[in-house]
């Protein structure tokens, strides 16, 4: 039978602390903080300790303090950014290792010591926690979530968890099978928890490679417009003779406009289609003339204003990942719309990389877009990619915004690469 003691209220206000702290490490640790404003995030835990505390008090560990306790962990999880499959992940599992562990405290003890459950949860959480977040993600990875299919099975297991330790606590079970059974479930879900750490690495393993093909068939291009180039000026050089004897023929004549029509034609034959960038820089070069090569093709309009100088210390990786996904994204927006516009404009001043991009869309609101909330994917075709785009754009203190104006998208990109 249980037996109050009037030392119970001081325990749960102190382990309480400790649970709350212990959640906030969970969420740190495989989350990214959305406010980093510290007055708001002793708001949000202050909410959920007293909001867990009263319920503790007044239904003890009990179905309605569990559904209080979920409440409190999924509504601090709506402060950090993400994918909101993997913090409603997380925060189901780390109710289903809480629920565990009280589910074993409460069969460990009896009489007097039930008022101790608390901190005996508390110290079991704390050992679960200390084991997960002993392999954190990195922070690059903290927005990034698996597939939809993936996430719904990886959350099956703690959601039937949950379900097991609530028949153990309402059940006729004796007490060692009880110990055995919520030992044996929390333990199954620690191993899931690192099975999903594998998948995510191999997830972000398997996009990094997409990166590197994209980046590879990109200078594969660029070799092939590099050569066509040589190809053109060879054939100059070899009638350059010719043409000079023309010229000196045209000069000498009463009709200038002749020379410069002919001066207009070998410009011309210079000219190379598929060379729409040259900087010097070969990633540059390749990457931005194989997707505007790419633009030309698949749409009415394409407008470029590109000065960028030969060395810079932005890595062709990031470049990559910065270019391949905006132009992307405008890409498909522009594609679905009748005016299929799309301007680039580039410039490098005092260290610092201009990047400003306007596309033609549909069916996007107009107004700033909060970068933060846009998913990966996000309709109508302009999401793919932005959180890889913003973990970029952070690395190199700069600043990433987009605004819809009247159907057209515009992208503002600032790096501070001069800090690097």
């Amino acid at each position: 039978m249980y037996c109050k003691s009037g030392y119970e209220p001081a325990v749960i206000l102190i382990v309480n602390i400790l649970h709350a702290a212990l959640l906030k490490k969970v969420l740190d640790t495989f989350l990214i903080i959305e406010n980093k404003h510290r007055l708001v995030w002793r708001i949000v835990f202050a909410g959920y300790y007293l909001i867990t505390t009263a319920a503790c008090m007044i239904f003890h560990v009990s179905f309605f303090y569990g559904v209080c306790n979920l409440a409190g962990v999924i509504g601090v999880a709506c402060f950090y950014r993400g994918a909101w499959a993997k913090r409603l992940w997380i925060s189901m599992f780390f109710f289903c290792i809480d629920t565990g562990s009280g589910a074993a405290a409460a069969f460990m003890g009896s009489g007097d010591i039930r008022m101790q459950q608390n901190a005996v949860r508390t110290l079991i959480l704390l050992v679960c926690v200390a084991v997960i977040c002993h392999i954190p993600d990195p922070k690059e990875s903290r927005e990034t979530a698996l597939d939809g299919k993936q996430m719904f099975w990886l959350s099956v297991i703690p959601i039937l968890s949950v379900a097991v330790f609530m028949r153990l606590m309402y059940g006729d079970v004796d007490q060692v099978t009880a110990v055995s059974l919520c030992g044996a479930v929390t333990g199954l879900n620690l191993c899931v928890f690192y099975l999903y750490h594998i998948l995510l690495g191999n997830y972000v393993q398997l996009r990094e490679q997409d990166i590197y093909k994209q980046q590879t068939i990109a200078y594969q291009n660029q070799l092939d417009v590099i050569m066509e180039s040589q190809s053109r000026i060879r054939a100059l050089k070899h009638d350059m003779k010719n043409h000079f004897l023309a010229l000196e023929g045209l000069a000498k004549g009463a009709n200038p406009e002749k020379l410069v029509e002919y001066l207009d034609c070998m410009q011309e034959f210079m000219q190379n289609p598929s060379e729409h960038v040259y900087t010097g820089n070969e990633a540059l070069d390749s990457l931005l003339n194989f997707k505007l090569q790419r633009a030309r093709e698949e749409l009415k309009k394409v407008e470029t204003d590109i000065v960028l100088p030969e060395k810079m210390k932005l890595h062709s990786f990031d470049f990559n990942v910065i270019i391949g996904n905006l132009l992307d994204n405008a890409l498909a927006a522009s594609a679905r719309t009748d005016e299929q516009f799309l301007k680039l404009c580039m410039r490098m001043e005092n260290g610092i990389l201009f990047l400003y991009m306007v596309n033609s869309c549909w069916g996007i609101p107009e107004g700033v877009c909060d970068i933060h909330r846009l998913p990966d994917r996000s309709a109508p075709g302009h999401g793919s990619g932005l959180a890889n785009v913003r973990r970029i754009v952070e690395k190199y203190h700069g600043d990433l915004e987009m605004c819809c104006k009247g159907n057209c998208m515009e992208t503002e990109v600032m790096l501070y690469m001069k800090f690097l």
